[in-house]
């Protein structure tokens, strides 16, 4: 079962910032990436292999994200790959036991508010609750205020430090053995989001120079 390929690898720290697909008159397309080298160097990859419409093809699935942080942090790194290759459905067996652990034992929290944010981060999922207004959506609305939020994301969340605030502060109430030191990565948005589509900023253009450097 597969969903998605990797198409390039590259040495380093890689970020996909953009990609253009061109299409011509016998349907096939070419794909286009720009990307960010750790030198903050820009680098545009055209692929050369191009992907016929209609053409059947069977893809490995190598990763999956749903919420930030919860691989990362939440699980033992042997548990990547594990985790990578399976399926929301099975992530209440596999993982919810993990959870637990990890938040009882290296952020010390009771048993009982383990066993609470595991339940609520598992499925490894972004939920949205469609009966709720759009107004109110926000990373982990369905959490912190499941009666009216929304749930989803919106752009300007800083989901790593809700994420954090869940696992090591009080954002669901508890303030038993919280560590205030660990409820944020301490880095903000360096440049404000567009009112108009594509609505990312665009590059940051000092940060970049000091990159270069």
């Amino acid at each position: 079962m597969s969903r998605v390929v990797k198409l390039l690898a590259f040495a380093g720290t890689v970020a996909l910032a953009g990609f253009s697909a061109a299409c011509s008159d016998d349907e096939t397309r070419t794909i286009t990436e720009t990307v960010f080298r750790d030198t903050g160097r820009v680098v545009t990859v055209t692929i050369r292999d191009t992907v016929r419409f209609g053409e059947f093809r069977i893809f490995n699935q190598i990763e999956r994200l749903g919420a930030p942080l919860f691989a990362e942090v939440l699980l033992e790194k042997r548990d990547h790959d594990f985790h990578d290759a399976g399926t929301p459905n099975t992530d209440s067996a596999n993982f919810v036991p993990k959870v637990v652990k990890f938040i009882t034992t290296v952020a010390r929290r009771d048993a009982a508010y383990a066993k609470t944010v595991a339940d609520a981060l598992v499925p490894d999922m972004i939920v949205a609750q469609l009966d709720k207004a759009p107004t109110t959506a926000g990373y982990l609305g369905q959490i912190l205020n499941p009666a009216l939020d929304y749930g989803g994301r919106k752009l300007p969340d800083d989901v790593v430090d809700l994420s954090l605030m869940v696992v090591f502060g009080n954002a669901l109430g508890n303030n038993n053995n919280v560590s205030p030191g660990l409820v944020t990565d301490n880095v903000p948005s360096d440049s404000p989001f567009r009112t108009t589509f594509p609505l990312l900023a665009p590059p940051n253009a000092a940060l970049l120079a000091r990159r270069s450097r």
